[in-house]
């Protein structure tokens, strides 16, 4: 398909997408206010005292940010529905590392070469129907983890936290999803058990993994599952919470110094009586829930694309003395920031101007500056069929991504 008939789809089937969310290169304007703002430093185990994080979204900001929503038909479809599945990968095809483990490793191993971004590589499936699927999908992930275990990247063991990683949903060993709150049954013991497989398959193979999260009817299950894993002495394997959720507030609690968390607002819309409905909510609750996270011990992966709240997180890094090898930023492959995430590799984004004006903490920022964050970038394979349905999703949830197709396709960069 040409660029002209891609432009011409999306000029006329997606033109009534609300404009898209303001996520410029930010630039450190105006850092010092940042740290006004996060004056107050979080205390091991306890929540912040400043107002970060705690900002109400009213109309102005919601104006400002621009919430992108997908066309909806009367019968409550989205117009992505509609896309043939070929036109959906076409779409999406910045986004994914290709069909096989082989490719999805070679672009990780390219990734780190080129411009050492670390990645976590996920098996795109989920939903399983049968016990056969589920067993499948054990098998596919130990061969994933071989293969990584089998072909490293050339670091020194200090550097290990820099080695591919491995992500998976707990839905793909499961043929049932469970009822909210449900933690046992048959089902979900069965598909404990496949996790715990895989945790310890890699961990004898020195490979971490993260279990990921799904929608909130999983929650329970992935949590326990999760901190089960932890409690039996597991210490590769790391998990996801999601800032959109009302419970994730009480959830922090159960965090400590032997875990791993990634940090995201969430890509599944859930309703209103559970869930944060507005972004600027749940982006200022991400630098709280990630500072809570550090002040705890955990190990913490801020998976954000908004440049702007990974400057208040920054902020917060340095008010509250975090070294850098206690965190690192993730990101979906495809979404043009690569500007923004060379100079977070290379320590540059930190020796500005601005930042200089900072005359508290300046041995973290020289730390920052030097030693740069962690960029991780995520990696979803597989095969069409599936990978279609996948990035059908996507693009439902999150209208932007067509236009990170077209600044791809353009060589724009952000």
């Amino acid at each position: 398909m040409t660029l002209s008939i891609f432009l011409f789809i999306f000029l006329t089937d997606i033109g009534s997408i609300i404009p898209v969310e303001n996520q410029s290169e930010f630039t450190p304007r105006g850092i010092q206010d940042h740290f006004m703002a996060l004056k107050t430093p979080v205390k091991q185990g306890g929540t912040t005292s400043s107002k970060a994080g705690q900002t109400k979204a009213n109309p102005g900001t919601q104006m400002k940010q621009g919430k992108v929503q997908a066309q909806t038909t009367a019968s409550g479809k989205s117009i992505f529905d509609a896309i043939p599945i070929s036109l959906v990968l076409y779409l999406a095809k910045p986004y994914l590392a290709g069909e096989t483990k082989e490719e999805a490793l070679a672009i990780a191993h390219a990734l780190y070469q080129e411009n050492k971004y670390s990645s976590t590589l996920d098996i795109l499936g989920e939903d399983a129907s049968q016990d056969s699927d589920c067993d499948a999908s054990v098998q596919h992930y130990k061969e994933l983890i071989k293969l990584i275990a089998d072909k490293p990247l050339a670091l020194p063991e200090s550097e290990a936290r820099r080695q591919p990683t491995v992500s998976f949903k707990p839905s793909m060993f499961a043929t049932k999803a469970p009822s909210v709150g449900m933690v046992r049954s048959a089902e979900l013991d069965k598909a404990y058990n496949r996790i715990e497989t895989l945790v310890g398959f890699a961990e004898g193979l020195g490979v971490r993994v993260t279990l990921e999260a799904e929608d909130h009817r999983w929650t329970d299950f992935h949590l326990e599952t999760y901190f089960s894993l932890i409690e039996s002495g597991y210490k590769n394997v790391g998990t996801v919470i999601q800032t959109r959720l009302f419970r994730t507030q009480k959830d922090l609690q159960r965090f400590d110094e032997r875990m791993r968390t990634r940090v995201v607002i969430g890509i599944y819309n859930e309703p209103g009586t559970i869930a944060h409905t507005e972004k600027p909510i749940m982006k200022d609750l991400l630098v709280k829930y990630s500072r809570e996270l550090l002040a705890r011990g955990t190990y913490v992966e801020v998976a954000t694309h908004d440049t702007q709240c990974l400057a208040n997180f920054f902020a917060a890094t340095v008010t509250d003395r975090v070294e850098p090898h206690r965190f690192e930023t993730q990101y979906l492959q495809g979404v043009p920031r690569k500007r923004f995430q060379q100079a977070l590799v290379s320590g540059q984004l930190f020796a500005g101007e601005e930042y200089k004006k900072v005359q508290e903490a300046q041995q973290f920022l020289a730390n920052l500056a030097e030693q740069g964050v962690l960029v991780r970038m995520y990696l979803p394979f597989g095969e069409g069929k599936v990978a279609g349905a996948y990035c059908r999703r996507r693009l439902k949830e999150n209208p932007n991504m067509i236009t990170y197709g077209i600044k791809n396709l353009l060589k724009l960069d952000s």
